[in-house]
Parts: structure tokens; sequence; C-alpha cells
């Protein structure tokens, strides 16, 4: 068997790591790498050898750094199935769709404003069309369901935790007369959290492992502090009847905020007040939610009943541009959940625009902003942004959200892969900054693992 890491190798985004087994090529994700333009333009039109000739797709779970490179492969003349699990299926079509109509949009942008007479035109990396063709190979595969896919070659997707769907693979084939096994992580969730179950337990040791380390060095804040801080914030707002604005995520954070809210409404430790969506993506995702109750964890099942999973009946979702100045003519206090949360672009902007000269307007950022963004300036302290195309002074309310991440920080990767420390299982470890991927593969070491390597990206290794 061999592995070929093909992306999210001492980085984060890009997953994508390419197997032969048996005779067979399987792709495990093919995510979109996300950075510097020409840099990440030239990762994401490149593909393994022979692309064509790749046997079958098994994609974890829906997020733009696994699934977004799959229209590419499918325009390279790939024909064969992309396995997932149907929520998967359904939140890899909204974020494929989003991210081919905004790369329209920014070719179209830089062409107008940026390019120069004697440079060729810029053109998107795909389009609107070449979504179509990975959408028809898309086929389900249920939790905890074993598929043969040819050649004494298996696998079972088992529930990772980490957004609606999501999964982590278990391969198995035949080799000689024993079996071996490896286990692709994908992205492990954190235990506790609102909505999803928990990563499934791993069942024992495996030959080998391919394991995330995006928060490999780092300890979260508990998940129990998350509730009492954002019900802090409603009620700082309701007192004021101000606005609270959260830049958020359209996947899986979205959602979360929504959960709370209705849980906080439910046990009347809040009135009902105006929540809005002001998100096109977020507002289809929400709705695939609503459709998946099997995914749900017990403690969702036991809130809601027979009820919807947000109450949605008193959220206000903006699709159109109108839906969305609309929210801005509406008296506090309400909630406001747009994107994007870097407040680098996005339906967010125009809300901050009017809230941020408020001294009782409240932002509430709900995870890590990365450095030189809008939304990290904020959270820094900074008393003057601009936005769009003014300068304002801070005077909102600025917090931050500790500890809602959908992603397992160092002792939880630990907890979820100690079933697998044994001598037995080679380790190698991935979707990490250096540092974090470094660190997580000497806490493997530490606790009892005997293999661990740190590939880069294109390098290959041949496991016995």
């Amino acid at each position: 068997m061999r592995i070929q890491f093909c992306g999210a190798d001492r980085t984060v985004t890009g997953s994508c790591h390419l197997l032969e087994i048996n005779g067979l090529r399987l792709a495990l994700d093919m995510g979109l790498s996300q950075g510097p333009r020409q840099k990440s333009r030239w990762r994401n039109e490149w593909l393994p050898d022979d692309p064509s000739g790749i046997d079958a797709v098994i994609l974890s779970h829906g997020h733009l750094d696994h699934c977004g490179k799959l229209p590419v492969l499918t325009r390279a003349g790939y024909g064969g199935g992309i396995y997932c699990t149907p929520a998967t299926a359904a939140v890899a079509r909204i974020v494929l769709e989003d991210a081919a109509q905004i790369q329209e949009e920014n070719a179209a942008y830089l062409n107008r404003r940026a390019r120069q007479p004697d440079q060729p035109p810029i053109t998107p990396l795909y389009r609107s069309a070449d979504v179509q063709p990975v959408i028809r190979r898309f086929r389900s595969a249920g939790y905890n369901a074993r598929t043969e896919l040819g050649k004494g070659v298996w696998f079972t997707l088992l529930d990772a935790g980490h957004i609606l769907g999501s999964a982590y693979v278990l391969l198995e084939w035949q080799h000689g007369s024993c079996m071996r096994s490896l286990v692709f992580t994908g992205d492990v969730g954190r235990y506790n959290t609102p909505i999803i179950a928990d990563p499934r337990p791993l069942a024992g040791p495996v030959d080998v492992l391919i394991t995330e380390s995006t928060y490999g060095t780092v300890s979260h804040a508990p998940m129990d502090a998350v509730e009492g801080q954002l019900l802090d914030a409603l009620r700082f707002c309701i007192e004021r009847r101000s606005r609270l604005l959260v830049p958020s995520f359209a996947v899986g954070r979205t959602q979360t905020i929504l959960w709370y809210l209705q849980k906080f409404i439910q046990e009347k430790q809040i009135p009902e007040l105006p929540i809005f969506v002001d998100s096109p993506m977020g507002t289809e995702v929400s709705h695939v939610h609503s459709n998946f109750r099997d995914y749900y964890d017990q403690q969702t099942r036991q809130m809601i009943g027979q009820k919807d999973l947000f109450g949605l009946s008193r959220v206000t979702f903006a699709v159109s541009g109108s839906d969305s100045k609309r929210i801005n003519s509406a008296s506090g206090p309400c909630v406001i959940i747009a994107s994007s949360p870097t407040c680098e672009f996005g339906r967010i902007l125009h809300h901050l625009k009017l809230s941020v000269e408020r001294t009782d307007d409240l932002v509430i950022f709900v995870g890590w902003t990365p450095p030189n963004t809008l939304g990290r300036r904020l959270q820094d302290g900074q008393r003057r942004v601009r936005i769009l195309d003014r300068w304002y002074d801070v005077r909102c309310q600025i917090r931050t959200l500790h500890g809602l991440s959908a992603h397992a920080d160092a002792q939880e990767l630990l907890r979820f892969l100690a079933p697998t420390l044994s001598p037995r299982t080679s380790f190698h470890v991935v979707h990490g900054e250096p540092q974090r991927a470094e660190g997580f593969a000497a806490k493997l070491l530490s606790a009892g693992a005997a293999r661990v390597s740190v590939p880069a990206m294109e390098t290959a290794v041949m496991e016995a």
C-alpha cells in the first residue's frame, strides 16, 4: 500500500491524500487550498498524475478545504464515485456552488479593476457549470455501513463529530492471508458540543493512521464556558435594547449559535427577540440541518422533541440584498448573524458600519480570527478601523466567545486516538501548521506511539 500526500501537509487547507491499495487508486478528500492568490492557485490547479485513473474519492465532510477541488478533478476527466454521507453531499453542494460563484465574481472584478491591458484575462478556477458533474458523482454511504470497492478493499464512514455529516474513514483490505487497516481522521470534533454527536470511539489499533493536527499544541476553553459567555452578551443587549452582531462561518458555527438561542428562549432565560441570519449559504445550511434529524445528539433530540431545531419561525433568513438592507431598519434588541467571520468581506460589513460607532451595540467573535484582518483588528482593540470605503471610530463593545471550535484540541485528539497508541500503528500527522503538526507528533510519541511522521507535500510512503 502506497500513500501520496497531496494536500494539507504542514499546512491546514487543501486536504487530499492518494492511496494505492491492491491495484485501486483512492483519494481521501479533494480540498481547496486557501492563502495568497498565486500560491493557492498553483496548488489548486495541481492534481496527482492521471486523475482520470483514480477509482474512487472518499469525502470526509463538506468544508471547502476538504471538498473544494472536486470540480477541478471532474473537469480533468474523473468519472468515479464520490462517497460520503447524505448530509455531507447536501452541505458540499451548497459550499461548491457558493465557491464557484465567488470565483466568477472575483475574476470579473479583477479583470475590470486590476488587470493591465497587456495581461491575459483572469479566469476563475472553476465556474458554476463545473459543479454539476461533481453533484452527479456523489454516492451515498451511511455511517457504520461497510462498503466494498472491489479488489479486496472496503471502507466504513464513522461519525467524526466535527460538522453535520462529517466522518472519519476506516479502510480495510486483504493483504495475502490477513486483513490490514487504515484510519483517516478527516477533522475530529470536540466532545459535548451542541447538535453534533461526540466522535465515535475508535475500536482499537490499526496499521496506518493519518491524523489531523489543526490544534495539535493548543488547549481550548472548556465547552461549558460557552453558554455563560453567550448568555451574558445577549442580556447586555437586551438591557440596552441594542444590537448583537455575530460574524460567523455559514457552515457549522451559524447553526451552533442558533441552537444556543433556541435553548435560551425555550428555557425562558431570555425573552423572544428578533433573530436574523444574513447569509444565503448560512440559510441553506441551516435548512439542511433541519432535514437531517437523525444526525442530532441525544441532548438536542430531548431539547427539541418534535419542534424544529432552531425555532425557525423565530428566525428571519435574509437571502436577497434587499432582505439584508431591511435588517438595519430593525430597532434593538436583536441578534444579527452574518458572514464572514474575518469581517474582510460579506454582509457583516454593512451591519458593522451601522453599529461600530454605537456605544451600546456589541460585536461578539465566535472563534479564532486570522491576523491582518478587520476582525482581528477589532478583537485586538484597534480604536479606528476602515470598513469598505471609509474610516470609523470603534465605540461599540467587542467580545470573543472562547471555546467554540469545531476542531478537537490537543488533549481531545489524544483522547480520540488513544485506542490506536500501540507499536502496531504507523502515524502520519497532517492538516496542521508546521509547529502544531510537529508538536502533536511529539505528543503522540510521548503517549506511546512508536512510529510518527510529519510528511511534506507530494511526498510518498510505502506501508508494508
